[in-house]
């Protein structure tokens, strides 16, 4: 029976869907799964939390937690690579010294000088991992889901021989979203996609012999199907190409977004600090889930669109499978580099897995794309060879970067970054060049001045959120697996007037700082239901103004009676995804709000700008 070690296991929620999946199949229900973390209590919640799951699938597996590595992996047939380095406070470091220097991020995970200096705090440890396996489990698999995908990838195969794939859930996920803008079930359309990870783009869409592209940007000219995904359909009407990775992310891969000034920002919902408002999220969150975990409670297990279960049932049934795979290049693209890390259609079988060649890349593809991997080729030569300037030199091809600021600002962030993260930093001093240093010397901050730094950039960010609200619910569907705004539990009409509070028993709740409320923890984790959200806005003189909401998933609102917005879809929260023109009365105004959950969590948040003068 195999044996599974997932490093990183702290990772609560991934852990257990990881596990629930390689569950699912008869064949492992007895698979030796070892799960290791440097953070005893994530550790212990995680295994908690893993054991429901396979009580919950009917499996009997040996269950193992350990802090030591070696331990987890002696004997391994798979690895799952999960682990961020440094945790929050490295993250805070990645965004607050590049804002110092006018430079703002929205994820800082994948490219530029967050997805840099992420891939050298990890370089280290990924090092160690590799040299653990070569050393216990020289033939086991390992599975890379941590980011920045191509940078790490880049550490496993430039320094081991250990035979490795990174994953990544936006091909399938993005693929699944695509269909729905023109009405087609994915299992009956088909796709190729190629590039690098989160910068992939979908070369094909068809449904048997249809083109399916001239419907895709038929439906980008609705205004409800534009607002989902404004930056990634804007890049598409310039390249002719939808890219795999969300919004969020695609905002800061180029400069044509995020340079060009605040209101640009706003014309595309381009949500500054993103990361940072979910690593806040994450901490609630855990703490929810650690009290679960100590609960007899049930888990509800559904398989998730993760690959990893698919490649390992394949590489040990032999049962072949198609996944999108991040490895070396060697050919797959034929005009990027033999030694990037491509994403491209991967075959698994008993042999592996193994990259298929895709051919050219459009021109334009290969430009938007290159300046990243000139950054992935720096970042290992820096890692491997000791290199300082190398860092320079990627921030230097980073588009967002170059576009923000001049060459000695950059160098001298570098430096400071440089300080900030030195306790996780391989040594970047042990070859020296001609390419001068900022001469200048750093105080690594500390753990407080990040967080004041953060404090104050979010709460001015959160102050328009409404922050106390009223709920009710949850109302299961009675149709299992479908639910939408159509579905009516009780008579709404007595929600809208003065009344409403005799409607049902509601339950008072606060948003967090950002403003988003999780509906999990405030009512319960419950797929396809809906439930109710009603506050009170004072407003000292009537006015017009613009409303801005995020939700996960479908969302619909009323102003003192009226429909002002909805907007049917299944979505992770992001504040300030939908935006409506609104008009408030003199006095006290009614909002009621109405989601609905197909599965996992459910949250939303809404914002009202105070008055102007």
């Amino acid at each position: 029976m195999i044996k599974v070690a997932m490093i990183g296991a702290g990772s609560v929620v991934f852990s257990k869907n990881l596990t629930g999946d390689i569950l699912g199949y008869p064949e492992f229900k007895n698979a030796t799964i070892a799960y290791m973390d440097i953070d005893r209590e994530r550790l212990e919640v995680g295994a908690a939390l893993c054991r429901k799951v396979a009580k919950a699938v009917g499996a009997k597996p040996k269950i193992v937690a350990t802090m030591n590595r070696r331990e987890a992996l002696a004997g391994a047939d798979f690895v799952i690579n999960m682990v961020q380095i440094g945790g929050f406070n490295s993250t805070l470091v990645d965004f607050e010294i590049p804002r110092k220097y006018g430079l703002n991020f929205t994820i800082a995970d994948t490219t530029g000088p967050g997805g840099l200096f992420r891939a050298l705090r990890t370089y280290p440890m990924l090092r160690g991992l590799c040299r653990d396996m070569e050393a216990v489990c020289p033939n086991a698999w390992l599975l890379n889901y941590s980011n920045p995908m191509s940078a790490n990838m880049q550490t496993i195969t430039r320094t081991s021989g250990i035979k490795a794939v990174g994953l990544c859930h936006s091909v399938q996920a993005t693929f699944r979203e695509l269909m729905s803008y023109v009405g087609e079930d994915p299992t009956q359309a088909r796709f190729i996609c190629a590039g690098i990870n989160h910068m992939a783009f979908y070369l094909k869409l068809a449904k048997r012999n249809e083109d399916l592209y001239p419907r895709l940007f038929a439906a980008m000219k609705r205004p409800e199907v534009f607002k989902t995904n404004k930056t990634r359909f804007e890049l598409m009407r310039r390249l002719g190409y939808f890219v795999t990775e969300s919004s969020e992310h695609t905002a800061e891969y180029s400069a044509m977004f995020m340079p060009h000034g605040a209101e640009l920002v706003r014309r595309y919902d381009v949500p500054i600090d993103e990361y940072l408002r979910r690593c806040d999220r994450s901490v609630t969150e855990f703490e929810r889930i650690k009290r679960f975990a100590r609960t007899n409670k049930p888990i509800t297990v559904e398989r998730s669109n993760e690959y990893g279960s698919t490649i390992i049932h394949s590489v040990t049934t032999g049962k072949p499978s198609v996944v999108y795979g991040n490895m070396p290049n060697r050919g797959a693209i034929t005009n990027l580099p033999a030694t990037a890390i491509a994403e491209v259609p991967t075959l698994v079988d008993r042999n592996g897995c193994q990259l298929t060649v895709v051919g050219e890349l459009p021109p334009q593809l290969i430009g938007y794309i290159q300046p990243h991997v000139t950054q992935h080729e720096l970042f290992i030569r820096a890692a491997m060879e000791g290199r300082r300037d190398h860092i320079y030199q990627a921030c230097m091809f980073d588009p967002l970067t170059a576009a923000t600021m001049p060459a000695d600002k950059i160098v001298e962030m570098c430096d400071e970054l440089i300080a900030g993260h030195r306790e996780h930093l391989p040594d970047l001093d042990a070859k020296k060049s001609l390419v001068p240093t900022s001469g200048k010397r750093y105080r690594p901050p500390t753990a407080k001045q990040l967080r004041a730094s953060w404090d104050a950039t979010r709460e001015t960010a959160g102050d328009d959120y409404i922050k106390d609200w009223w709920l009710l619910g949850p109302f299961k569907s009675p149709t299992p697996g479908k639910v939408n705004l159509a579905f009516a539990p009780i008579a709404e009409d007595r929600l809208l007037t003065g009344q409403w509070k005799a409607a049902g028993k509601w339950t008072r709740a606060t948003a967090n700082s950002r403003g988003m409320l999780s509906l999990k923890e405030a009512l319960g984790q419950t797929a396809w239901a809906v439930a109710y959200g009603c506050a009170e806005i004072t407003s000292v003189h009537a006015r017009d103004c613009e409303l801005r909401c995020g939700s996960d998933d479908g969302i619909k609102i009323w102003l003192n009676g009226k429909v002002v917005h909805q907007n049917e879809i299944g979505r992770a929260a992001t504040a300030d995804s939908d935006k409506v023109a609104i008009r408030l009365n003199a006095g006290v105004n009614r909002l009621l709000v109405k989601l609905d959950n197909y599965r996992n969590g459910w949250s939303f948040g809404v914002a009202i700008p105070k008055a102007n003068f």
